[in-house]
């Protein structure tokens, strides 16, 4: 039988110590390890709030600038075609009425010579030659009345005409300086969808982040918070592009207002 002496008995406590420490601390290291990454998580979101809601509040600022100056080339466009159109509306809105006063006063007799006319061809064509002289007869009766008529009708289209296409002359000067501001809207109108879809994402970002400080989570609510902030800087990024493309169009629009007609 196997003796324990004094010196056995003492050895075999130091070895179960070692023992016990060693199962202490292999234990103790993922608890560790998730207090640090927890402490870890906090500092990031300590590090970045401070940029997080300058970043926020500047944003905010730069969508409200950018919105007022879109409200106010909207307004300075209206008022730039209203003028356009108020070119010589008066000559044409009066040239316009004649033409169609003119062309109405003649229309049943030069309705009734162009009747006739096919009425006598078709005679012809059916070797009706008394039919067909009667109606020439009758024709050629209005011929003279007709062509005046005709004269007319083109007198006064030819005076629209004349008048329209020197209102467009006198225009033509603010609508080129306008021409520009057509694409520079679209591409305007493209990116606020890329932007909208942007904000959608940073959207969802920020109610993970509040629902991860609402749960505790740190680790959740710093990739929250990370994840919104790139989406603000993607963001801000566009604002700025549309802000260039919002100022284009009103450098186009004071170039229009100075070659309007006077």
């Amino acid at each position: 039988m196997l003796k324990i002496t004094g010196f056995t008995r003492g050895y075999l406590r130091r070895i179960i110590v070692v023992l016990i420490l060693l199962a202490l601390w292999a234990s103790a290291v993922p608890r560790v390890s998730a207090a640090s990454d927890w402490d870890s998580a906090l500092d990031e979101i300590h590090n970045l709030y401070t940029d997080y809601t300058g970043l926020q509040a500047v944003l905010k600022s730069e969508i409200q600038r950018n919105q007022e100056l879109r409200k106010q080339n909207n307004t300075a466009l209206a008022a730039i075609n209203v003028q356009l159109q108020a070119t010589n509306a008066a000559r044409l809105a009066g040239l316009r009425s004649e033409a169609e006063a003119v062309q109405k006063k003649h229309a049943p007799l030069l309705e009734q010579y162009t009747s006739l006319g096919r009425q006598a061809t078709a005679a012809r064509k059916a070797n009706n030659l008394k039919s067909a002289t009667l109606l020439e007869i009758k024709r050629n009766k209005l011929k003279t009345a007709a062509a005046a008529a005709r004269a007319e009708v083109k007198l006064t289209a030819s005076a629209l005409a004349e008048a329209k296409a020197l209102t467009a002359a006198s225009n033509k000067p603010a609508k080129d300086a306008l021409a520009p501001i057509a694409n520079l809207k679209k591409q305007v109108t493209a990116q606020n969808k890329l932007l909208s879809a942007a904000q959608a994402e940073r959207s969802e970002a920020d109610k993970s982040y509040k629902a991860a400080v609402k749960a505790g989570d740190a680790a959740k609510a710093a990739a929250a918070m990370k994840l919104s902030y790139s989406k603000m800087v993607q963001i801000r990024t566009m604002v700025g592009q549309m802000y260039s493309w919002e100022q284009q169009i009103s450098t186009a629009l004071r170039a229009a207002a100075l070659k309007l007609p006077k």
